[in-house]
């Protein structure tokens, strides 16, 4: 919960310190797309460090302790500049679970559990956005803003002393380790490019020249970035359209928030049923493509929830509505998600962290930039236009999925050419 906390939690404060520090909303914008782009940056280091020293504990302890010091320093920020730097570290150090904590699954799950281990991974990913807005709204209202990243130190290191007595080291080895591996994730590794043999952060990048995992990517980063536009214009259409307060636009982000817990939980475990289901018919035969099935319903549910959330918040309709739809938009989100990051992991398993850093590499480069872009879109062709045209290019990478379904089998056999060893 960690990295979605310390971004979503700022969100209510972001009219407070505009005001208080007497910037301009491009600016305080800026905050909130850096601390996304860096969020998708700096995984692609804490990956590639990951896959090469084959550890994951080192890397958890590591971004801790960065994160609560840049934590404790925004406690005392006096300029938005210094606000910015100090976020964009708090970033980096935040970051690192999204892609070592997919590594962890990777290194303990066989594929037949690991969507069910993905949906309660992601549950707790997703709680981020439901109670970070919320502790962010009543803590700007009722304390200061400030309190938040008071907050944010006394949480990082409960998490620190967590990690340190409790995590053990869940990497090991792949060439020396002399535990069997399942008939399917043996198969499976044979199709995975190995990891690079010296530290190259980049070395993740390297990874998009395959194209069932590049499709997976344009499809899902386009969705996040229709999240992050959602989130970017609730505190400021909220307060116009329904004149709600800080704490009330904290609640507000509970909407969605609660459909992606949802999303999460369901989506894991019929993930893992149409898999063993699919598996079945097939008398037992494995690929990772059958984890696609379970995506139909989420892909098609996203694209029709954001375009009603548009043109009912465009037209002030009762808040109920809009709220509902946020609701279904958060839930289809996970449904889609859940097996489709699934897939990309069990397509590369011996560079699942490499993969994740990817993934989130470019869903930063597009959603940080959608996330600074939100407001003079809006503002420029109204909110039902703007999501309108996010609904609209979500329906066209769709077809992505459908292109990997019938392609991806063929793709991962060349990887295996490619990589006989």
């Amino acid at each position: 919960m960690l990295s979605p906390i310390s971004n979503t939690i700022f969100f209510p404060a972001i009219l407070t310190v505009r005001e208080e520090m007497q910037t301009t909303e491009s600016v305080i914008n800026a905050v909130v797309a850096i601390f996304v782009y860096l969020m998708g940056i700096s995984p692609l280091f804490w990956a590639s460090y990951s896959d090469l020293r084959e550890t994951r504990r080192k890397v958890y302890l590591s971004a801790s302790i960065m994160f609560i010091i840049a934590a404790f320093l925004c406690t005392m920020a006096v300029s938005i500049w210094w606000l910015m730097i100090l976020r964009a570290i708090q970033a980096i150090g935040s970051s690192a679970v999204l892609c070592i904590g997919v590594g962890t699954l990777s290194d303990i799950y066989v594929p037949t559990e690991l969507g069910t281990a993905y949906g309660l991974f992601y549950l707790g990913f997703f709680i981020g956005p439901l109670i970070g807005p919320l502790i962010g709204g009543y803590l700007t209202q009722y304390i200061h803003w400030r309190a938040i990243f008071w907050f944010l130190t006394i949480y990082g290191s409960i998490l620190l002393l967590v990690i340190y007595f409790f995590l053990p080291e869940t990497s090991r080895p792949k060439q020396t380790s002399k535990i069997p591996l399942p008939k399917v994730q043996s198969e499976i590794t044979l199709s995975s490019p190995p990891p690079p043999k010296s530290y190259n952060p980049l070395a993740p990048i390297s990874l998009l020249r395959y194209p069932n995992l590049t499709l997976v990517i344009l499809y899902k980063i386009w969705v996040t970035s229709t999240i992050y536009v959602q989130n970017i214009l609730i505190p400021e259409r909220f307060a116009i359209t329904y004149g709600l307060s800080a704490s009330q636009i904290g609640l507000v982000f509970l909407a969605p928030g609660i459909g992606l817990m949802s999303g999460s939980l369901i989506g894991g475990k019929l993930s893992d049923y149409v898999l063993s289901k699919k598996m079945k018919n097939r008398g037992g035969a494995y690929v990772p493509e059958l984890r696609l099935h379970s995506a139909w319903f989420g892909s098609i549910l996203i694209p029709l929830a954001y375009f009603s959330f548009g043109w009912l918040l465009e037209n002030g309709v009762y808040i109920f509505y809009p709220l509902f739809v946020m609701f279904l938009g958060g839930f289809g989100t996970l449904m889609a998600f859940n097996p489709t990051s699934t897939y990309l992991v069990e397509s590369f398993p011996t560079r699942s962290a490499s993969v994740v850093a990817l993934n989130n590499f470019m869903r930063a480069l597009v959603a940080g930039s959608m996330s600074a872009l939100a407001a003079p879109l809006s503002d420029a062709i109204g909110t039902g236009w703007t999501f309108t045209l996010m609904a609209g290019v979500n329906v066209l990478t769709i077809t992505f999925l459908i292109i990997v379904y019938y392609n991806g089998r063929r793709w991962r056999a060349k990887i295996r050419r490619e990589n006989p060893n």
